[in-house]
């Protein structure tokens, strides 16, 4: 590790022969800047150790289950500049998806179905609804930030931006009630930028978006 320069470090504990405190701390040795620049894989009932370390060295993690969802996401948000990683909090965890969700009894399958995501990054919650529009390159994108320890609190004016491949796709400005909305041409993959407060930053990565479906109509 001391002879070797690294962009990131995306570190899981599972196969690791050596304790997981351990090799942080040969990190934090050896190259002190790259501790901002790691991202934990963690199981889906963390560790209590590997939540400490986590939670100490102020380093996002990821669900194993959700890792093709959301690593790239996180990686993407460690690489920007050091000027903007001091203002970043933890990357949000996708908690809930509406597209895992078992299907009623006896129905076979739903065309065009509205996807619900509830991502989470400390007290703070993203509430979103991706609603791909039929026979359409387009989707529709309504969220809402809400804050579980301050029910009360306002997000009025917080700026939120939908994150591309190659950079910015739309812009829009949170209502007082903490709600947005976004309408735009189809990408696969995405996150949600938001500045929360002048040093406060929280980065929503989306999991691998949907194409709508053609109608049986428009297919004939």
């Amino acid at each position: 590790m001391e002879n070797r320069n690294f962009d990131a470090v995306v570190l899981d504990p599972h196969p690791l022969s050596s304790p997981t405190a351990q090799v942080i701390s040969r990190i934090d040795e050896f190259h002190p800047n790259l501790l901002k620049r790691v991202v934990l894989v963690t199981e889906d009932s963390e560790d209590s150790e590997i939540k400490d370390l986590a939670e100490r060295h102020s380093i996002p993690h990821v669900q194993r289950k959700f890792l093709l969802q959301q690593l790239w996401g996180s990686l993407e948000t460690l690489l920007r500049p050091d000027a903007v990683l001091q203002n970043l909090t933890p990357v949000a965890r996708l908690i809930s998806d509406s597209l895992r969700d078992p299907l009623p009894a006896g129905v076979r399958g739903l065309h065009d179905r509205s996807r619900r995501l509830l991502c989470a990054s400390g007290s703070l919650t993203v509430d979103l609804l991706v609603e791909p529009e039929t026979d359409s390159n387009r989707i529709a994108l309504w969220g809402q930030i809400l804050d579980s320890a301050r029910p009360d609190r306002r997000f009025a004016g917080v700026s939120v931006t939908l994150q591309g491949w190659k950079g910015p796709v739309a812009q829009a400005t949170a209502d007082e009630f903490g709600e947005f909305y976004f309408d735009f041409n189809f990408e696969s993959n995405l996150s949600l930028e938001m500045r929360i407060a002048e040093t406060n930053y929280l980065t929503v990565p989306l999991p691998v978006l949907a194409r709508s479906r053609r109608s049986a109509a428009g297919s004939s």
